[in-house]
């Protein structure tokens, strides 16, 4: 064997030792880099929000709001003759490391909060709502992995509840109310529905609960709540909706695969015994394997580029090229996506040969959808909800 040959053999030796090194010991690589060097209780907690300012809300229902942003071509329905209001919490935006959970002046948070998720995803309800959406002390996203868990994600918790009853004393006393979160937000939601509006009177004001990209197991709905349920139709209300949405044409990573084991149950963080994912198809809006079709798809934004003002409009839609399926699996349940969907709603350069799960475009892939989908939704329970004789037809009409 030459010393040419010889030397590309350590060379490849070398580089295959060194990426499997990285696929397995990356991620904690990473963990510790954005963790905070301290343990949760040894520093004081930011202070507490002040829901009475309107610098602690990310989006209210005003000109300043980012949650009032829409695609190029996408009409304005003002604040008068929309139909219910909805309160939004919004996925990790804080990547600090000086504080377990983000402080309120924290603007970094502030900016990513703003033109990432309430741009891209609480956006998707000004159709059919005012659109509220509170700013709280989220976690760092390590939070998750600490003994303290609890302890970390109950402050969150007792801002989240703090916002919610701000809200609903700001709105029509009975008013609908549509719900809508992603990832931590989700994560608050689950707690926010069992302890203040399932089992309520709240729930007869209640249009349906889009609580989004978290891989939440079935169990939660069944033994978890009393009077919501699963949506399994795009017009039932009061119900619940959820999916975690994959890449259909990539086999999830090992990681993605994991049991969601933290996860309120009514007691404490210890979630529920293993059931089947939930997964809610948010283009056909049924909970079966048939994928649906691209034609039915009304309208994604474009893979994320970076952030743009709120006085900008976002990135025109585009429509008619996703289709996605539940994959129904024993335990799994993904949503997943088709692969050969618009090179625009696609990652682009080396990140396309990782990505598997599609985090970061539970609401953008389906923007449209979901708009459409929360004012047919409102509509219905409208609809329902007028008094007998206004609902049957005249005798006239006979």
């Amino acid at each position: 064997m030459n010393k040419w040959l010889r030397r590309c053999l350590w060379v490849g030796g070398a580089l295959g030792l060194a990426t499997v090194a990285l696929l397995t010991l990356g991620p904690k690589i990473y963990a510790y880099i954005i963790s905070p060097d301290h343990s949760f209780g040894d520093k004081p907690l930011p202070p507490a929000p002040d829901y009475n300012l309107r610098e602690h809300w990310s989006a209210w229902p005003d000109q300043a709001s980012p949650a009032e942003r829409r695609p190029e071509g996408v009409p304005l329905i003002p604040q008068e003759d929309r139909l219910a209001d909805a309160f939004f919490l919004h996925p990790t935006t804080y990547g600090g490391t000086d504080h377990w959970l983000q402080p309120m002046a924290d603007e970094d948070a502030r900016r990513a909060t703003d033109l990432g998720t309430i741009s891209r995803q609480a956006s998707a309800f000004n159709g059919c709502c005012r659109v509220y959406a509170p700013r709280y002390r989220q976690a760092n996203i390590m939070g998750y992995a600490q003994a303290e868990v609890g302890r970390i994600m109950d402050v969150g918790y007792q801002d989240v509840r703090a916002a919610f009853h701000h809200f609903i004393t700001a709105i029509d006393p009975d008013g609908p109310i549509v719900l809508g979160s992603h990832s931590q937000g989700t994560f608050q939601m689950i707690r926010l529905l069992m302890e203040e509006i399932d089992g309520t009177p709240l729930m007869d004001r209640l249009v349906a609960v889009y609580a989004i990209g978290h891989s939440l197991p079935s169990a939660l709905v069944e033994q978890g709540y009393q009077d919501i349920e699963l949506c399994r139709s795009p017009e039932q209300t009061g119900c619940f909706i959820s999916w975690d949405a994959h890449e259909g044409d990539k086999t999830p990573s090992r990681w993605s695969e994991e049991d969601e084991e933290v996860l309120w149950n009514g007691r404490d963080y210890s979630g529920f015994p293993p059931s089947q994912r939930i997964c809610v198809n948010p283009i056909s809006w049924t909970t079966g394997k048939q994928p649906s079709v691209k034609r039915d798809h009304l309208g994604a934004l474009p893979t994320w580029t970076g952030y743009t003002e709120v006085n900008t409009p976002l990135p025109a839609l585009i429509a008619g090229t996703v289709s996605a399926y539940c994959e129904q699996g024993q335990f799994t349940n993904w949503l997943f996506v088709n692969g050969d969907r618009d090179v625009e709603l696609k990652d682009k350069g080396i990140w396309s040969l990782f990505s598997r799960n599609l985090h970061g475009a539970d609401y953008s892939m389906f923007w449209a959808n979901i708009r459409q989908n929360a004012a047919y939704r409102t509509q219905v329970f409208l609809a329902a909800r007028k008094p007998l004789k206004e609902r049957m037809p005249s005798s006239e009409n006979q």
